[in-house]
């Protein structure tokens, strides 16, 4: 079967999975695990200390725990290689449509679908006005929605939930890391000329990257905001780019000539896209599906892990429905386990088991070199017209240096709200000196994320001496209008990195130290900010190494 139809059979399990609300999906007549395992009391012969002598559910030889780009690249990879794989996903299958008639809620009538078990909307931007806070307006019922945010002090982390993880909730952004960056933060075993000759353009090929036309760029009414601020930062000394999309730019120019549903242009974005959008559920994770060999078990999350004395690693994990209610808790071994529920829930996870003894041998440098990015918000008053129309997903970015002479990128995006504000919106994305970790808070038995508040301030100066020289050479200004007065949005991300560094957590393929058969396969490696959205490096870094890791089974 070649890759297009085992894409297509993907898809088609997926859909069926959705509509039917199955618990987990795979291609039928296929025996995925390599067999249930005995009860509590067979299990006592093997398992001499009491915290292990408890029954186990099932066993299976490869375990992934998430369903984003480390982990979808990890099963069709294992796959492919004739290895059976069960996938974990903390969020649901996101294929039933709602009562009206989509996926995806929309983005100004957001419903039960749109945010992780929260009653309000949580943004980026906190006001509107500088008076209104974003948070007020939009009241949510409590449900299974596809975007969280995991709050600690002075950071907000923003997450996408359901099969294909951030795939799902993100603005489809593509980028190659600068060289420099790579080089800088990552061992220095690792040949950097590789992933950019191979692994690179691997994941770019698979995961469907694609550039708008610049033709169409050029005369779209959806892209006057980005014009206007690309001719304002190169009138200020700093190169644009049009940049890699995981959305179909072929089906955006149809959204914008009446032939098919808007979504990009339908300001459909953070809580899903309807129609266009390549997620890894259309890439990655159909073509697994279709190998016949992966199943994927939604709203499951992994509570606990340990380590049998026979080697196997077990799981505790915690099956839910879309309003919360505890379904089943149930205990799985397996032969190797790969971590992939990103650099917040990979990190929290091992923090905990380190903490609580279930994998006593974990190293210190777990929980550690936690970035934001270096992301900082922010939005411009340019005095010129931008357009009542826009795209949510953007086409353009900038690349420029700092106040010390070190490397900033820049996506311009979009504030939709069908007026034209003269305005133009960033995100920029720095290095970030000071670093964060994780601490274990026993009484709620949760990771927590430490990030001081002096964090923030050299990625601030960093926008700010870019953004600073653009408004000068311009006669433009920063908008306090919804950043609650502040003219940037500090204490956000989209994009979290870190928490289990390649080269001091685990090994140069994300095997964990003292720990033969973990794996970390996400965003949890990057031992530093990447200096741009992190999907496409995640997905290369994970061809990386599931090559080398199943080339060693």
């Amino acid at each position: 079967m070649n890759k297009m139809s085992r894409r297509a059979w993907g898809r088609r399990v997926l859909a069926v999975g959705g509509q039917l609300g199955l618990s987990s999906v795979a291609l039928p007549g296929r025996v995925l695990s390599t067999g249930v395992m005995p009860g509590a009391a067979a299990l006592a012969g093997l398992m001499t200390d009491a915290a292990y002598a408890a029954q186990c559910d099932e066993h299976v030889s490869n375990l992934v725990v998430g369903t984003g780009y480390g982990g979808a690249v990890t099963a069709l990879r294992l796959a492919r290689a004739g290895q059976p794989v069960t996938m974990l996903e903390m969020g649901r299958l996101w294929n039933t449509p709602g009562k009206d008639g989509n996926v995806f809620c929309k983005p100004f009538s957001p419903d039960e679908r749109a945010m992780w078990f929260k009653d309000r909307i949580s943004a980026v931007f906190s006001t509107i006005g500088g008076v209104i806070p974003v948070s007020s307006l939009l009241k949510v019922p409590v449900a299974a929605g596809i975007l969280d945010v995991v709050s600690s002090p002075n950071m907000d982390v923003y997450l996408g939930r359901g099969v294909g993880g951030g795939s799902l909730v993100n603005l489809a952004m593509l980028i190659t890391p600068y060289r420099e960056t790579l080089q800088r933060i990552l061992p220095a075993g690792i040949d950097i000329n590789e992933l950019y000759n191979v692994y690179y353009p691997r994941a770019r090929a698979t995961l469907g990257a694609n550039k708008i036309r610049p033709s169409y760029f050029q005369n779209s009414a959806y892209h006057r905001y980005a014009r206007v601020a690309c001719t304002q930062a190169a009138r200020a000394g700093f190169q644009w780019r049009t940049l890699d999309s995981g959305y179909d730019m072929a089906y955006m120019e149809q959204e914008e000539a009446g032939l098919v549903p808007k979504s990009a242009l339908g300001a459909e974005g953070g809580f899903g896209n309807n129609h266009g959008k390549k997620s890894l559920d259309k890439t990655y994770l159909a073509e697994a599906l279709g190998t016949g060999l992966v199943r994927i078990q939604p709203l499951t999350e992994v509570t606990s892990v340990t380590q049998a004395p026979d080697g196997r690693y077990v799981v505790t994990t915690k099956q839910i429905d879309v309003l919360g209610n505890v379904l089943a808790n149930k205990v799985i071994s397996c032969d190797r386990l790969f971590l992939a529920g990103g650099s917040m829930g990979s990190t929290q996870l091992l923090v905990k088991a380190r903490e609580t003894g279930t994998l006593p041998k974990l190293n210190e440098h777990i929980g550690t070199r936690w970035s934001s990015n270096g992301e900082i918000f922010m939005v411009r008053n340019v005095y010129t017209p931008t357009g009542s129309k826009a795209s949510v997903l953007p086409v353009t970015g900038i690349d420029a240096y700092d106040h010390r002479d070190q490397q900033v990128y820049a996506m311009n995006i979009a504030i939709p709200l069908g007026i034209d504000l003269f305005s133009t919106a960033h995100i920029t994305m720095t290095q970030t000196p000071e670093l964060g970790r994780f601490a274990y808070d026993a009484q709620s038995q949760q990771s927590v994320l430490q990030w001081s508040a002096s964090a923030k301030e050299e990625p601030i100066r960093s926008a700010r001496a870019v953004y600073d020289k653009v408004n000068r050479a311009n006669w433009s200004t920063y908008s306090r209008s919804w950043f609650g007065g502040k003219i940037v949005g500090d204490n956000a991300t989209y994009h979290p990195l870190g928490g289990c560094p390649i080269g001091l957590a685990t090994d140069d393929v994300g095997q964990v130290r003292n720990y033969p058969g973990l794996y970390v396969m996400d965003a949890a490696l990057f031992p530093d900010s990447l200096v741009a959205n992190p999907a496409l490096s995640v997905t290369a870094f994970a061809e990386r190494n599931i090559e080398r890791i199943i080339a060693r089974m």
